[in-house]
């Protein structure tokens, strides 16, 4: 029974996305990715702009039940509900930028695209 185990953790490991365990994305806390915008609609029909921060670390959202805990969250969306924001990330675009995390959360709802949604974020110069 031990060797099975053994087996199972040994196959888990092998095929994990993870190059490194998964940090927990926490208020305060800052993350660096290349920036991206994502064009998509929502299932109604509305037309979405998201901005994505892709990180090459993993990140978890703890006491989040939205998490997926079975891959690397690693594409975290930046909301930007203002033009100013969005001329901002806009400016960034393509470019490895650093964001202080004001609040995440796992995506919940299809207006999210990402593994994580960040609500309140600061650009990092």
């Amino acid at each position: 029974m031990r060797a099975l185990l053994a087996a199972l953790v040994l196959m888990l490991l092998a095929g994990s996305a993870w190059a490194e365990w998964p940090s927990p994305l926490k208020a305060g806390g800052v993350i660096t990715g290349k920036l991206r915008v994502v064009h998509t609609r929502h299932p109604n029909g509305t037309p979405i702009t998201a901005y994505q921060l892709v990180t090459d670390k993993p990140y978890t959202v703890e006491n989040d039940e939205f998490c997926d805990q079975d891959h690397a969250l690693t594409v975290v969306h930046l909301v930007a509900m203002t033009k100013p924001l969005q001329k901002l990330l806009q400016r960034s675009l393509n470019k490895v930028r650093s964001v202080t995390v004001g609040d995440a959360m796992c995506s919940e709802t299809a207006w999210h695209v990402g593994d994580i949604v960040v609500f309140q974020w600061e650009l990092l110069p």
